[in-house]
């Protein structure tokens, strides 16, 4: 037997099944990161719509606040710091206050969400009423 030619397709079989491993490991954890930011991505838009559909709403807001309660939970959860210290404040204001504004939280949730989307970012002159 020759000991050259079997060290050689030796090392190539053992960087061919060492590449397939490093290959399969990062494809792995692409596919990961791409369904963590998928399912972040549908919470915080859904959690969006909701924040958003509640405001502008003067009468009937019992309805709407186990809409409230989720959004800023979701957004608690899976939102930036910034998103979260912005619904955290929300929450405190309209537990003290009765009132509270979402314009602040809603631009920064678009911002983000639109970023993610790769969607040009939007014109910031709208602004949201309070809730009551």
């Amino acid at each position: 037997m020759d000991w050259k030619l079997f060290a050689q397709l030796a090392a190539t079989g053992l960087v061919t099944v060492l590449g397939w491993w490093v290959v399969n490991f990062y494809s792995k954890r692409r596919y990961i990161e791409n369904d963590r930011r998928k399912l972040r991505t549908e919470y915080l838009v859904e959690a969006y719509r909701r924040l958003e559909s509640a405001t502008h709403r003067e009468s009937r807001q019992k309805e709407f606040e186990d809409q409230l309660e989720s959004a800023v939970a979701d957004i608690q959860l899976l939102g930036t710091a910034k998103q979260a210290d912005l619904a955290s404040r929300f929450a405190i204001d309209m537990a003290e206050n009765g009132i509270a504004y979402t314009d602040d939280l809603l631009r920064d949730l678009r911002d983000s969400l639109r970023s993610e989307l790769k969607i040009r970012a939007a014109d910031h002159k709208q602004s949201c009423t309070p809730i009551l």
